[in-house]
């Protein structure tokens, strides 16, 4: 320690700084580096993240392709790395494609030579398609499940929407995932999610855990295979490697360890196979919710059970070269690419064309994968058997309305156990059926009335067509004889011979002048008359009016212009007033009132000129010729005017703006006839379409035509008047607005549930009245509604939607659509599945 030249160095001069905890800038930095590391480099293949891109539950970020390596079943030397390795990157949170979710991220792309002078592993940027600002590890982004779609974390909070603004799909704020979070509340609230979800037997991407049986049950297998190995070191190896026997069963698997002889190991197999498939089978015997799953009486899968009742082996049923052992039945993995070794498990649930494609689907190249089975079948005795879909089986939740025995919970997952309530169900059922066709019979009756009304109605119609096509046909003769007449006389006056006027004389032209003037007084006497007497009505009203005031004002008002006005009204009352009811007077009025036509005292045609001159006596020469000789004379005079005037010889008689009054009786006449004509074709045309337009099947809805009925829904209430329109009447305001004007009868097809009272429109083809061209919407299209019609006892109106903008849908129950014979809404019904 001394003595030797050297030192004993001190604790300061070896340590140049004191430990110290780093800074939050320098922890900031570090976070920052981080950050940018995961957002540009997939932690699995350590290559630059491309599209497309995935992530799992904690908000990590990989590319598709390597989760994809990862999942399938190759050698470690044959992927660059360890599997264990890629375990311990991904933490157990991905087993299956499902518990990963595709991010779609919005790309902008960098143009081509810029350079800002930053490498970077990625020649894109993802971007907010709201903001487009740049989403990385400078700013908090999240995506959306199940979309995927990303986005800002401030925009979706902000927006607070139910629908992706990228694509419209639904989700909800817990499924909002940050993409990698770094505070450790973010990474707590992911964990706490996938550990809700995985309770409820979701993935991350909220689909259902299919197959974790079989995969718990090939993992014992495993284990124990390899246990049996250790401990005898037989050739297991060897014998595993046979063909046909990659999926063997543990009692196999240990027997081949056991034995040394590797012949005589696989002999011992085979039986100890067969022993356990003839168990399982034994056993699936026994189970009654599973030996019955394929008795149903319906038609279309009565033949299903067939294919089950093999003791050897068992072929899947659309791809019959694929070939199981018995034990493959119902052990919760899907082997058939139908799905058709499941019958009693959801574990091909998965199996839907609406499912995306899996690593299976891409394994069976051109296998049929279209579903071979209906769905688990459920007994359900005491009440109907039905088929219940297989993503429903082993869900750990009762589902009564469709499986009543509980059969759909025969494995009790989560401890969840499904009693048998098909009895009491049942009966409860049957009472509700019992009512329900009670009700159907008296709408079968009510819908016999209403098609023998149509009928009576549509006889009305037609007996009134037939009225109206001879009242034409009369009209047209009575016109056209009126037509030839209207020629006729007017061929007659154009060969009239007219006089000029001659000048009346004086005595002729005073009488006139005095007929004249005593009709203007009369006239002005009558007007008198009538202002008089409206006088008195004022002066009446007015009195009565005074003297009220005067009983009723108070004395003790000290107001000098009421107390005058009393006083002088008092004055005006004390005076004596002429008598006014003077009947010699009134009666002389009334006689001097009245026309000289109805008098009879002067009778001016007396004092006006009526003399015949010798000129006029000239014309009046036919009346000394005999009758015979006078007719045809007087025709040849006329046909020889008429010619001359026809010809422009001589003018026609009277003026150009006048015409007789024969002729204008006969126009008039004529007139009156083509309008009558006109009437009886308008009418017929009516009563023609009308018996032409579709009133629906037996004419029934001909005797609902005119009537409305209406139902209260909220502020409003709806009111559906049949092959008229439809309204809303606001409770408030009171004002109507018109959803639609009936345009026409259809059949459409509905596929609803029917709730337990009935009220419902159910399933199948459906006739339905549309009504357009409404009140028109703002900023929007007219309001239209479709009126979809069900069975009912009686019309009403059960459920109003809108379906979209101005768009509405009206569920309406109407004995019109009864079948005639049991009351039964015509049309297919629902298959549950």
């Amino acid at each position: 320690m001394g003595n030797d030249g050297g030192s004993i160095p001190k604790r300061r001069e070896l340590v140049k700084e004191a430990a110290r905890l780093p800074t939050s800038a320098e922890t900031k930095e570090s976070q920052q580096e981080q950050q940018e590391y995961h957002w540009t480099i997939c932690p699995l293949s350590h290559e630059p993240l491309k599209e497309p891109v995935v992530s799992d539950s904690a908000g990590i970020l990989y590319n598709k392709d390597a989760i994809l390596e990862f999942l399938l079943p190759q050698e470690d030397k044959t992927r660059g790395r360890s599997k264990a390795d890629d375990e311990g990157v991904l933490g157990g949170r991905v087993r299956s494609l499902k518990d990963v979710v595709e991010v779609r991220f919005e790309v902008e792309k960098v143009e081509a030579g810029r350079d800002d002078g930053k490498a970077s592993p990625r020649k894109v940027k993802w971007i907010c398609p709201i903001t487009n600002k740049v989403l990385g590890p400078s700013v908090r982004a999240v995506y959306l499940v199940p979309c995927g779609h990303a986005f800002l974390e401030n925009t979706v909070r902000e927006i607070q929407g139910e629908d992706c603004l990228q694509c419209n799909e639904a989700y909800t704020p817990e499924n909002i995932v940050l993409i990698l979070p770094v505070l450790s509340t973010d990474k707590e609230n992911l964990n706490a999610r996938a550990q809700k979800l995985k309770s409820q037997g979701l993935t991350h991407s909220l689909k259902k855990v299919t197959g974790s049986g079989k995969k718990r049950k090939k993992t014992e297998e495993t284990s124990k295979a390899q246990s049996a190995q250790e401990s005898y070191q037989a050739p297991v190896a060897e014998a595993n490697s046979l063909p046909g026997e990659s999926r063997m069963p543990s009692s196999v698997a240990v027997a081949k360890g056991r034995i040394q002889n590797v012949a005589t190991a696989s002999l011992t197999a085979k039986v100890l196979a067969e022993e356990e498939a003839k168990a399982k089978r034994r056993k699936l015997d026994s189970n009654a919710n599973l030996k019955s799953l394929f008795s149903s009486g319906k038609a279309k899968h009565k033949d299903v059970a067939k294919f089950y009742k093999s003791q050897d082996s068992f072929s899947c049923l659309s791809n019959p070269s694929i070939k199981l052992s018995l034990s493959n039945l119902n052990d919760d993995y899907c082997d058939c690419p139908d799905g058709s070794d499941e019958p009693g498990t959801s574990a091909c649930s998965y199996i839907s064309p609406l499912s995306p494609p899996t690593l299976e689907n891409y394994a069976l190249g051109n296998s049929n994968i279209t579903p071979a089975l209906p769905g688990f079948y459920c007994k359900n005795k005491g009440h109907q058997p039905s088929y219940i879909p297989f993503l429903s089986v082993n869900d750990g939740v009762c589902d009564y309305d469709q499986c009543c025995d509980g059969s759909d919970e025969w494995a009790q997952v989560g401890g969840v156990s499904c009693p048998d309530k098909c009895k009491e169900i049942g009966k409860e059922w049957r009472k509700q059926n019992e009512q329900r066709q009670k009700s159907m019979s008296n709408a079968a009756k009510k819908r016999k009335e209403l098609v023998t009304e149509a009928q009576r109605l549509r006889k009305e119609v037609e007996d009134q067509i037939e009225n109206l096509r001879v009242k034409v046909k009369a009209s047209e003769v009575k016109a056209k004889a009126l037509e030839e007449q209207l020629a006729e006389v007017e061929r007659k006056e154009r060969g009239k011979v007219v006089k000029a006027p001659e000048k009346a004389g004086k005595m002729s032209i005073l009488a006139n002048l005095a007929k004249d003037r005593i009709e203007e007084l009369r006239v002005f006497l009558v007007d008198v008359r009538s202002q008089r007497d409206q006088g008195r009505e004022r002066i009446k009203e007015l009195e009565t009016i005074l003297t009220t005031f005067k009983e009723e004002y108070n004395p003790n008002f000290n107001d000098e212009g009421v107390k005058r006005a009393v006083r002088s009204w008092e004055e005006y009352a004390a005076r004596d007033k002429p008598d006014d009811t003077d009947a010699a007077h009134e009666r002389d009025l009334d006689e001097v009132s009245r026309a000289d036509s109805e008098t009879g005292n002067i009778v001016w045609e007396d004092w006006q000129d009526s003399g015949e001159s010798d000129v006029d006596l000239l014309y009046k020469f036919e009346e000394y010729l005999p009758l015979t000789l006078r007719g045809w004379l007087d025709q040849k005079l006329r046909d020889l005017r008429v010619l001359l005037v026809e010809n422009g010889v001589i003018a026609p008689s009277g003026g150009s703006d006048s015409e007789s009054k024969a002729v204008t009786d006969a126009r008039t006449a004529l007139k009156s006839a083509q309008d009558d004509l006109e009437k009886n074709k308008k009418q017929l045309s009516t009563h023609q379409s009308d018996l032409e337009k579709d009133y629906g099947v037996d004419d029934v809805f001909r005797a609902l035509k005119g009537q409305c009925v209406s139902t209260d829904s909220g502020e409003y209430t709806y009111e559906l008047c049949w092959l008229d329109r439809t309204k809303q009447k606001s409770k408030k305001s009171g004002g109507d607005t018109n959803l639609g004007n009936f345009v026409r009868i259809e059949s459409i097809t509905v596929d609803d549930d029917v709730p337990p009272d009935g009220k419902g429109v159910g399933s199948g083809e459906r006739v339905a009245m549309k009504h357009e061209n409404g009140q028109h919407c703002w900023n929007g299209p007219n309001r239209s509604t479709t009126i979809v019609l069900a069975c009912a006892e009686k019309d009403e109106i059960w459920k109003i939607l809108e379906e979209e903008k101005c768009v509405y849908r009206m569920e309406v129950g109407t004995p019109a659509v009864c079948d005639g014979a049991s009351g039964v809404v015509k049309g297919p019904s629902k298959d549950e599945l």
